[in-house]
């Protein structure tokens, strides 16, 4: 037979093996992949926060979840909030794939040029026999650029060394504990009003909203309570960050008041310029502080019996029941007095303890800004600031209202959580000295002296 017709017969025979084993060759030769997206088109604006989704695939089907790890990019801010995987399958070339995707929310903080760090990410998935099979696989060179040669990085802040603004537009919105009446709410002299302002910020997380801006005429006080954040809040319009501001206004003096607007900065995306959103300000309408009024004697004198001499019945039963009342507390301070005396040394213990370790960290936190030593300083100063101040450092910085303890604060923390490398050591200097300023070792308490003779009446 020719060596032509030969080929032309066992070729079809060929083509339908190699059919028939295919599914089996591309199962045997799957692997792991990994896919890395970004979701928004490039150049991104400085402060705009994008989604990097990374999806990994593995034949068959997942036997442990992927430990997605920490992204650091200098210059960038890379979280993964807290949101569940997205579970999804595959076909590719006749293999089905299972995959797991986590969202990384990106935010660059200048210009420039970003590369994600080629992280590894390890699992266990199996194999065609069922069998665990370890995994992994390594993240491709993705590079994000950001700014327009400079345009956009000045608009994303409030100013030169303000904080940066979010690129998105915010929604401000304001509730009151009381019903305004005729346009006005209407309080008496002493009440106070809790102003509830409501911020949002579409796909942003809640930890990127700048605090809004908020004032109080003259001759009312205002009190500021944490803010609540939510990435996932119920009434939220969409997907975004929530920050809940609550306001208590506390009026001492009749009169017309008017609350200004509550004010939030962003940056407009498509005009790449600053923007502000705002909630109206609020007429409030004062008036004299209530008088709670006395009852006014009347009725027949609460004397003696009619038709009886002496002493009033009622005045000597008042006084019995006064001389009761002193026998029985007498008895009960006798009992009871050495119990409060033994609750006031395990108080003053407890005081002087927890003095003892504030001042003990105060200490350290002085030491280490001495030493150049930023870790150091910052654990320090946390738990100084909770155990003498029971808060954290940039909350009690804000409180005292020294903007170069605020500064040497905030440098401490950019410096280490910074997304920006340090390119020179830090200098605790600055700090130590705002320290000194405001910061004061507990004196200690001096113990009262026992008199020698016992008292005359015990």
């Amino acid at each position: 037979m020719p060596r032509r017709g030969w080929l032309r017969r066992v070729a079809p025979l060929l083509l339908l093996l190699a059919a028939w084993l295919w599914p089996w060759l591309a199962r045997a030769a799957a692997a792991p992949t990994v896919r890395v997206e970004v979701g928004a088109r490039q150049p991104l604006l400085v402060g705009q926060q994008v989604s990097i989704d990374v999806t990994i695939l593995a034949p068959n089907y997942f036997l442990s979840a992927p430990a997605f790890p920490a992204l650091e990019v200098p210059g960038a801010m890379v979280t993964l909030p807290d949101a569940r995987a997205v579970n999804s399958t595959e076909t590719i070339d006749g293999v089905t794939y299972a995959g797991i995707r986590k969202s990384y929310a990106f935010t660059a903080e200048q210009d420039g040029e970003f590369r994600l760090p080629a992280a590894t990410i390890r699992f266990t998935y199996a194999g065609d026999d069922g069998a665990p099979r370890e995994g992994s696989v390594t993240l491709p060179v993705t590079t994000i650029r950001a700014g327009t040669g400079g345009a956009g990085a000045p608009a994303a802040r409030g100013s030169a060394a303000g904080p940066l603004l979010p690129v998105a537009r915010l929604t401000v919105t304001q509730t009151l504990d009381r019903d305004p009446d005729h346009g006005a709410v209407r309080l008496h002299a002493g009440d106070a009003l809790v102003r509830t302002v409501t911020t949002f910020a579409p796909q942003t997380q809640a930890m990127r909203i700048v605090p809004p801006h908020a004032a109080a005429p003259r001759g009312v006080r205002l009190f500021r309570a944490d803010a609540r954040l939510s990435d996932q809040a119920r009434d939220a319009p969409g997907p975004g960050g929530t920050r809940v501001d609550a306001l208590t206004y506390v009026f001492e003096r009749p009169g017309t008041y008017t609350l200004p607007a509550v004010t939030a900065d962003w940056v407009d995306p498509a005009t790449r310029q600053p923007a502000r959103s705002e909630a109206p300000a609020v007429r409030v309408v004062v008036a004299a502080a209530r008088n709670a009024g006395a009852l006014a004697p009347g009725g027949p004198p609460a004397g003696a019996v009619p038709g009886e001499g002496g002493w009033p019945w009622r005045t000597l039963l008042w006084g019995a029941g006064a001389l009761l009342g002193a026998a029985v507390l007498a008895v009960l301070w006798r009992r009871l007095r050495p119990r409060l005396a033994r609750l006031r040394q395990r108080q003053a213990e407890r005081r002087r303890a927890r003095a003892g370790r504030a001042d003990a960290r105060l200490a350290a936190t002085l030491q280490a800004c001495r030493a150049g030593d930023a870790a150091a300083a910052s654990q320090a100063l946390d738990g100084w600031t909770r155990a003498a101040h029971g808060t954290t450092p940039a909350a009690w910085a804000e409180a005292v209202g020294d903007a170069a303890l605020a500064d040497a604060v905030t440098g401490l923390q950019r410096h280490l959580y910074g997304a920006a490398p340090a390119r020179s050591a830090w200098d605790g200097n600055p700090l130590a000295q705002a320290l000194g300023r405001h910061a004061r070792p507990t004196p200690p308490r001096r113990r009262r002296a026992r008199p020698a003779l016992p008292p005359l009446n015990p």
